[in-house]
């Protein structure tokens, strides 16, 4: 059975690609911080695809707690189809914030997908073949004022994104970037917000459905997800 790993998968856009590929009768691999939202995401899944479900709370913003989730993956899977790096977090701050929120930021948007694919990059490569997603952000576009750490740690994953693309395509590993705008996800709850006009996760996951589908000679790098409204 096919493997695919999907960081902060129990909700938004990890929820939904999740779901599809479990859809697709890959073993999928989930985490969240929340072992309840966990047990949940599981069991749904399982119950409505059939396929099993591995399902492990790792803090990503803990480098130890990375390492070790990467370990049980190699220890799990013999192969490593796919790869999503999604888990990521926002805090808003400015460059002249006496206490930015940079080191957090950089923790889980940059360092854990890091260590995460570096773990992994060895039995990737060994096989010839899989697709490697990796969230980047449309501050990679236009840089937020109101949003510097983030920014700056997106831009950080960003050049980590640019350089697996390039170092790994003449392996036969396809490395895509998606570059979002706003997303339909539940941390715009309680806001008075046209979610009908955001970039919906659903469609995201079909997008990666589609990739994987894709013949070996086409590899898309970097896919700009614009939402249909300006002000968001």
């Amino acid at each position: 059975m096919k493997n695919a790993i999907i960081t902060g998968s129990t909700k938004g856009v990890g929820r939904a690609i999740a779901e599809r590929l479990s859809a697709m009768g890959y073993r999928v691999w989930i985490t969240a911080r929340n072992q309840q939202d966990l047990d949940a995401a599981k069991a749904e899944m399982e119950k409505a695809t059939g396929n099993p479900v591995e399902a492990h709370a790792v803090d990503f913003s803990n480098s130890a707690e990375v390492e070790s989730y990467a370990q049980a993956v190699l220890k799990g899977c013999e192969r490593i189809d796919v790869l999503v790096n999604n888990v990521g977090i926002y805090i808003p701050d400015a460059l002249t914030d006496e206490t930015q929120k940079i080191d957090l930021q950089m923790a889980v948007n940059f360092k854990a997908p890091y260590t995460l694919t570096q773990s992994l990059l060895k039995r990737i490569k060994e096989q010839g073949s899989g697709n490697i997603f990796n969230m980047c952000s449309v501050v990679n576009r236009n840089p937020r004022v109101e949003g510097a750490s983030y920014t700056i740690s997106k831009f950080a994953f960003y050049g980590y994104h640019q350089l697996l693309h390039k170092t790994l395509l003449p392996a036969g590993i396809k490395v895509t970037g998606f570059f979002p705008s706003s997303i339909a996800t539940s941390s715009w709850d309680g806001m008075d917000a046209p979610f009908e006009e955001f970039v919906q996760p659903e469609d995201i996951a079909s997008m990666v459905e589609n990739i994987i589908g894709m013949r070996r000679g086409t590899v898309p790098s970097e896919i700009d997800l614009v939402a249909i409204n300006p002000d968001y």
